[in-house]
């Protein structure tokens, strides 16, 4: 049984299950998705495409991919008294940049800053816009910035202090010098309304993985709108990676940010930390290292109908460390180095559904040592490893997923604690290298699975002596499908605290 099945055996298989939406796909049919899903992938290459520009092909099973609900679009918060700019001494603002971001600060930064002596650009006091920073640089403290058409060089560093807010509108944009060592430092609030915020081209003699970034931190919060980010961050997650928000429980933020309908390119990730009721949505990440989107003890986030695509290290979408009530759906994850979406460290009542995960270099999903994520209605195909992968992780339900053309397994569950429970319901199965796979596995509820697409191998691993108890399952003539329980632990039954992962 383990190395094959005959195909008539297979297709007893089929679920009869009323409502089920997955269904096993034939060889025409696999082949008309991939096209359709090369196709999404195309249409989506250039950095200013949203998922509207491939709305007219998400038909038939990738209908699933458009229909969650847009999250509505907050309105940017405005300070009305007017700022003033000021310089600090680089020493004191390096200073503040280590205790903002704690262990996420790089120490070799200093090594970036080319003219020491330059102090830093400082707003306080109230809001500026970009127009009225660069004019009063340019009477106050000449070389700090430079004027280039509707583009403003910076030069040298820029503070954003508590009381005050930096706004980039529509047609501005903000330019930070890698050569000079510039970035930016926000602590209240940074607006970035239509604009535009990069890093220049070049190298920096003084540290050359340097790259300039933006870190929000403390009581600082980030509010981007239709806004264009290329090029930033460098040195993987945390204060460096590009956009970070990394939020702090004695001085949380009393306005809430958000980064919708805007554009990546090139810059390493958005990291989050920390941080409360988040909203990502409708985004286009291309390039960058990644993880394009990275979540540590974040509570109540939305990550929807966002484009990720080619990041070059590492997953497209990170959620660790005791984050939770975090959802994550409509989007369109494509050739990412790493899993479409990754789970792990405590991270608690995690929602994936109606996503698009295609040409990840390590599967679809992949969830490890965490609690209560439900996983439903997406389709993962042609990933390089598995669909789906579990490892030592508790109350997931798997439904209503396509799992196709996978190079490893559709579903991998393996390392379970004895009290694990993982039920896995509806889902259909086509052409993986082998439907569902277990090792070390607790307890796994299957019922109402479509495996008529897949062949020749059902059940692997220490599933695999179940095969002819799945086929009994399958040919049942009750009018409810049939469950079948593997490895059933007396103690799954006993409620799980989703909050608490407990």
């Amino acid at each position: 049984m383990r190395k094959g099945l005959p195909l008539l055996l297979a297709l007893l298989l089929t679920s009869t299950a009323h409502g089920l939406r997955a269904e096993s796909l034939g060889r025409a049919e696999l082949a008309g998705l991939t096209r359709t899903v090369a196709e999404i992938g195309a249409r989506l290459q250039s950095v200013d495409t949203r998922k509207d520009d491939a709305r007219e092909l998400l038909t038939g099973r990738l209908a699933m991919i458009d229909r969650t609900e847009a999250a509505p679009r907050p309105a940017l918060h405005r300070l009305t008294t007017v700022g003033k700019l000021q310089t600090v001494p680089i020493d004191f603002m390096l200073a503040q940049l280590r205790l903002q971001t704690a262990r996420q600060f790089d120490t070799e930064i200093e090594k970036a800053l080319v003219n020491r002596a330059a102090p830093a650009l400082f707003i306080r006091g109230g809001a500026m816009t970009l127009d009225q920073l660069a004019a009063e640089a340019e009477k106050l403290f000449p070389g700090a910035v430079e004027r280039r058409g509707e583009t403003i060089l910076s030069r040298w560093p820029i503070v954003i202090w508590s009381d005050s807010a930096l706004v980039i509108e529509p047609q501005q944009s903000l330019e930070l010098s890698t050569a000079d060592g510039a970035f930016l430092l926000n602590s209240g609030l940074l607006t970035v309304d239509g604009g535009e915020l990069k890093a220049s081209a070049g190298e920096n003699s003084g540290l050359n993985s340097f790259r300039p970034f933006v870190a929000t931190a403390m009581t600082g919060a980030l509010q981007a709108s239709g806004a264009r980010f290329s090029r930033l961050g460098y040195a993987g997650a945390g204060s460096t990676s590009g956009l970070s928000i990394l939020g702090a429980a004695l001085f949380p933020s009393k306005i809430t940010s958000h980064v919708v309908d805007s554009s990546f390119q090139n810059v390493s990730g958005l990291s989050l930390e920390n941080t409360h009721r988040m909203l990502v949505a409708g985004n286009r990440f291309s390039g960058g290292t990644g993880p394009a989107i990275a979540m540590k003890g974040v509570t109540g986030a939305d990550i929807s109908d966002n484009i990720i695509t080619g990041t070059t290290e590492t997953q497209a979408i990170d959620i660790q460390n005791t984050s939770s009530s975090i959802r994550v759906t409509g989007n369109i994850l494509l050739g990412n180095r790493g899993s479409g979406v990754f789970v792990a460290n405590d991270a608690r009542d995690v929602s994936i559904t109606g996503n698009l995960m295609s040409r990840n270099g390590r599967g679809g999903v992949s969830v490890v040592r965490s609690a209560c994520v439900t996983i439903s209605d997406n389709i993962m195909l042609s990933n390089s490893q598995v669909g789906i992968k579990v490892r030592a992780s508790h109350a997931l339900t798997l439904s209503h997923n396509d799992l196709i053309a996978n190079a490893g397994a559709g579903i991998s569950i393996i390392d379970q604690d004895d009290n694990a429970r993982v039920a896995i319901d509806g889902n259909a199965f086509s052409a993986n290298k082998s439907g569902i796979h277990g090792g070390a596995a607790s307890e796994v509820a299957l019922k109402a699975n479509d495996f008529a697409g897949q062949s020749p191998i059902l059940l692997d691993g220490e599933f695999a002596p179940y095969v002819p108890e799945l086929l009994e399952t399958a040919a049942s003539a009750d009018a409810k499908p049939k469950a079948l329980t593997i490895h059933a632990n007396t103690s799954s039954t006993a409620p799980v605290d989703c909050k608490t992962g407990s």
